[in-house]
């Protein structure tokens, strides 16, 4: 997904999701992970969903680099 995809269009419904993102994951965590995440999010001045979307697609970029490293 481009950022092109993310910015939002004037004059369509807003939701707080960026472009294209409707699909949901649950997932638990610890307490002390939550205080974390949240510490990480006030810094970061976004909401905990908000954070954990970064947290998640900057994993998933240092995954991806990890894996194309091993090969």
């Amino acid at each position: 997904m481009s950022l092109k995809d993310t910015i939002r269009t004037p004059g369509i419904a807003y939701t707080r999701s960026p472009n294209g993102c409707n699909q949901q994951v649950m997932t638990q965590i610890t307490p002390e992970e939550r205080e974390q995440l949240k510490a990480i999010a006030e810094q970061e001045m976004r909401s905990l969903s908000g954070t954990l979307r970064m947290l998640m697609l900057r994993g998933m970029q240092g995954y991806a680099d990890d894996t194309l490293n091993a090969s």
